[in-house]
C-alpha cells in the first residue's frame, strides 16, 4: 500500500504555506475594529438628546445662520469634539490592552492621530463658527469646496475617514464594506430635507445603526474565526 510522502520542514513550499498561514493568523488576531464601531455607535445614539435640547438660546438677527445658533457655545456645539476625543482615548486603551494580552501589536497610531486631528479641527471649526458667523455665511454654498469642507468637518465625515484608514491598517475587507455603507448612509441622509426640529433623528439612527450592526457582525466574525483557527 502506497503512502503519501510527508512534507519536509525544509521544503520551500511547505515553509511558504506555513508562513502564509501564520501571517493570516497574526492579521486576524490584530483586528479589533468591532470595538471602535460600537464606541462610535454609542456616541451617535447619545447625540440625539444633546443635539435637540442642547442648542441654547439663539439670536437670529445677530447670530443665526440658516436656523442654526452660532452666536454662543451651547452643549450641542461641543458634544462631538469632546465625544470623539473620549472615544479615541477608549479605543487607544482597548488596543493597548489587547496588545499586552496577545503579545501582538497593531499599528494603530496613524488611525488615532488622524481621528484626533479631525476632532480638533472640528472643535476649531465650531469655535470659528461661533466667533465669525458672518464670515461663515459668506462661504456657505453648494460648491464642491464648501460641500467637501462640510462633509469632512461633520461628525459622520470625521468618523468615516478615520475608519477608512483603520480598514487599510487592519487590511479588513469587512470593515471597508461597513465603512462604505456608513458613508453612503451619511451622504443619503444629508440630501433629505429638514421639515421638523427632529429632522436629524432619522439620519442619526441610520448612521448609528450601521455602526452598531457592523460592530456586532465584525465581533461575531472575529469570534467565529478564532474558534475555527483554534
Amino acid at each position: 500500500m502506497a503512502t503519501q510522502p510527508v512534507p519536509s520542514s525544509s521544503d520551500p513550499r511547505h515553509l511558504l504555506a506555513t508562513t502564509g498561514a501564520l501571517v493570516q493568523r497574526v492579521r486576524r488576531e490584530q483586528r479589533g475594529a468591532w470595538f471602535p464601531l460600537l464606541v462610535f455607535a454609542a456616541a451617535r445614539f447619545a447625540a440625539a438628546p444633546i443635539v435637540e435640547y442642547g442648542q441654547g438660546p439663539c439670536d437670529a438677527a445677530n447670530g443665526g445662520l440658516g436656523g442654526l445658533c452660532v452666536n454662543s457655545l451651547p452643549p450641542a456645539m461641543w458634544y462631538w469634539p469632546v465625544a470623539l476625543l473620549l472615544a479615541y482615548v477608549a479605543i487607544s486603551w482597548f488596543y493597548l490592552r489587547r496588545s499586552a494580552k496577545l503579545g501582538l501589536g497593531t499599528r494603530i497610531q496613524p488611525y488615532l492621530v488622524l481621528g484626533v486631528a479631525l476632532a480638533l479641527l472640528m472643535a476649531a471649526d465650531q469655535a470659528w463658527t461661533a466667533a465669525h458667523p458672518g464670515f461663515l455665511a459668506e462661504l456657505d454654498g453648494t460648491g464642491p469646496i464648501s460641500v467637501f469642507a462640510r462633509t469632512v468637518l461633520s461628525p459622520a465625515g470625521t468618523i468615516g475617514l478615520a475608519l477608512l484608514l483603520l480598514a487599510r491598517i487592519e487590511r479588513s475587507w469587512p470593515l471597508l464594506a461597513v465603512t462604505c455603507g456608513y458613508l453612503l448612509a451619511m451622504l443619503s441622509s444629508d440630501s433629505r430635507p429638514d421639515p421638523s426640529p427632529w429632522s436629524f433623528l432619522p439620519s442619526l439612527l441610520l448612521e448609528g445603526g450601521v455602526l452598531l450592526v457592523g460592530g456586532v457582525v465584525l465581533a461575531l466574525l472575529h469570534r467565529a474565526q478564532g474558534r475555527s483557527a483554534g
